[in-house]
C-alpha cells in the first residue's frame, strides 16, 4: 500500500468532540506509521496540534444547528473539485458521504475510487434526506464502490433507509488504542476516597446526561463520598439548571479535554456512564472505559445494546427510568465482585477493537478498490 494517496473527507474532526473525529484521527495516524501518504480534509472547528497542517485541508466555518436532541453542524465545501483535482487522490474516503459537507466531493463524474463509512443514526440519516435531492442522494450512491458500516445497527439502517443492499455493506467497527488506555495512569487530582463516577461524551438531550444528573441526586444520598465527572462540551448551562445544592460541590464539568489527557481520566474513575437515550450506532467511549479496565453502564440505544452484546460485557438500563439509573449506580458501588468481574471480561473484550487490528481491514478494503 505504500506510495499511494488517500483522502480521507470528514465534516468533523478535531477540536469537535465525537466518536466520528476520534476514528479519522486514528486511522489517519495508524496510515502515516504505515507510509502511506494521508490528508483529511474537514470543516474549519479550529487549531488541532495533533497533525501536520500539511496534512489537513480545512473549507469552510461550521454553523451549529439542533436537530431531534442532537446538537448538529452544517457547513458547505467550497472549493471541493479544486482540491480533488489538485491532490490527484488514489482513494477518497468519505465520512458519513451524504452530509452537506461531504456532497460536493462526489456528487460529479470525478473517475475517483470512493469508499465510505457511515457512524450515523437513522434521524441523521433521514434529515440529511430532507436535505438533499433523491436525485442527488441515486447519484451519490452509483459512485461509492464501497460501503463500511460501523456496526449492524448502522448496516441495516442503511438497508432500511437508503435501500443499500445488504452484500454491499461491510461491516468494520471503529477502533481504539487499547494500549494507551489500558496503560494509563491515574490523575492524582482525584480524591481516592470518593466513588467516581464518570460520563465522556457531548452534551446533548439524546445522550442522557440530565437523566444522569438527576439520578446522581439519589446516589449522592446513599453514597454521600461519591463525585459525578462530566467531560465534553455542549450545553454546560442548561445541564448546570438539574443541580441542586446537595450534589453541586460534587457535579464536575471538565468540558473538553486532549485525547491525550482523556485516557487518565478513565483511569480515575471507579464506573463510566454512559444514558444515551437513542441515536448510537456504535460505542466508541464503551470501549475506551473497558480498555481502561473500567465497568460500564449504558443507556439502551441500539448501538450501545450491540457494542456490549446485550449486556454481557457492562450494564444496560432504561436512562429515561431514573430511579433505574441510580440503582445500577448503587449497586456498582456496593457490589466489589461486580465491578471486577465487568472490568476484567471488558478489559479482554476491548483488544478486539484495538486499531492494529481494525486497521487491516480497512487496507484489504483499499485494495480491493484500487484493483476493482
Amino acid at each position: 500500500m505504500k506510495g499511494i494517496k488517500v483522502g480521507i473527507i470528514t465534516p468533523y474532526f478535531y477540536p469537535h468532540f465525537g466518536g466520528v473525529s476520534t476514528h479519522v484521527y486514528q486511522k489517519y495516524r495508524i496510515l502515516k506509521n504505515q507510509g502511506i501518504d494521508v490528508k483529511i480534509i474537514s470543516p474549519d472547528f479550529g487549531e488541532c496540534e495533533l497533525i501536520s497542517t500539511q496534512d489537513h485541508i480545512k473549507l469552510g466555518k461550521p454553523i451549529k444547528i439542533v436537530y431531534n436532541g442532537s446538537l448538529s453542524h452544517i457547513t458547505l465545501a467550497f472549493g471541493a473539485k479544486e482540491i480533488l483535482r489538485k491532490e490527484k487522490f488514489d482513494i477518497v474516503h468519505l465520512h458519513e458521504p451524504y452530509h452537506p459537507f461531504c456532497i460536493p466531493f462526489v456528487s460529479d463524474d470525478t473517475g475517483y475510487r470512493y469508499l465510505s463509512t457511515f457512524h450515523v443514526f437513522k434521524e441523521e440519516v433521514e434529515k440529511m434526506i430532507l436535505i438533499i435531492s433523491d436525485t442527488i442522494l441515486k447519484s451519490i450512491k452509483s459512485r461509492i464502490r464501497n460501503f463500511i458500516a460501523v456496526s449492524n445497527s448502522a448496516s441495516q439502517m442503511l438497508q432500511k433507509t437508503l435501500g443499500i443492499a445488504k452484500e454491499k455493506i461491510r461491516i468494520i467497527p471503529n477502533g481504539i488504542d487499547y494500549k494507551i488506555f489500558s496503560e494509563a495512569k491515574p490523575l492524582e487530582i482525584f480524591n481516592d476516597d470518593e466513588f467516581k463516577i464518570l460520563y465522556v461524551g457531548r452534551l446533548e438531550p439524546r445522550k442522557g446526561v440530565k437523566h444522569l444528573i438527576r439520578a446522581f441526586r439519589t446516589v449522592k444520598k446513599i453514597i454521600p463520598r461519591s463525585r459525578l465527572i462530566i467531560v465534553g462540551d455542549g450545553f454546560k448551562t442548561y445541564y448546570m439548571s438539574f443541580l441542586t445544592d446537595e450534589i453541586e460541590k460534587d457535579v464536575l464539568f471538565l468540558g473538553k479535554v486532549g485525547y491525550e489527557e482523556l485516557p487518565r481520566i478513565y483511569k480515575s474513575s471507579d464506573v463510566c456512564v454512559f444514558p444515551s437515550t437513542r441515536g448510537e450506532s456504535f460505542g466508541i467511549v464503551l470501549l475506551e472505559a473497558m480498555a481502561a479496565g473500567k465497568p460500564v453502564i449504558a443507556g439502551n440505544a441500539e448501538g450501545y445494546v450491540e457494542t456490549l452484546q446485550n449486556g454481557r460485557y457492562g450494564i444496560i438500563v432504561n436512562p429515561q427510568d431514573e430511579d433505574a439509573l441510580a440503582r445500577a449506580i448503587v449497586e456498582m458501588y456496593y457490589r466489589e465482585d461486580l465491578r471486577k468481574e465487568l472490568s476484567e471480561k471488558g478489559k479482554e473484550y476491548a483488544q478486539q477493537f484495538d486499531w492494529q487490528k481494525i486497521i487491516g481491514k480497512i487496507i484489504d478494503l483499499y485494495e480491493s478498490t484500487l484493483t476493482s
